[in-house]
């Protein structure tokens, strides 16, 4: 029975400095929570107020999206196989160049 016994540890009393990152760490943490609610508030604000643009504008922003949407997914997909081909020709370099 005398494995099993958990050996509980001293309490000891709070440092100065376990105190002061303490401290420091909770005002960190109030001062991104604030931050994150002012981004969120001033994303929502921007957003209502550029609504309308997006209403009349629509017929031309959907296309343009669409289009911009495509010739990205061309690019990534053309640099992917790009360096995918890269990565095979060098592995093959390398395998052909072993005794």
């Amino acid at each position: 029975m005398g494995i099993f016994k958990k050996k509980h540890p001293k309490h000891s009393k709070p440092t100065f400095r376990g105190i002061l990152t303490a401290i420091l760490a909770t005002h960190a943490a109030v001062f991104l929570l604030i931050l994150a609610g002012l981004s969120l508030s001033g994303t929502a604000v921007a957003f209502i107020a550029t609504m309308p643009l997006f209403v009349v504008f629509s017929p031309l922003i959907v296309p343009a999206g669409i289009t911009t949407g495509l010739l990205f997914t061309g690019l990534a997909t053309g640099g992917g196989a790009g360096l995918s081909a890269l990565s095979i020709i060098s592995w093959l370099y390398k395998f052909s160049r072993r005794p």
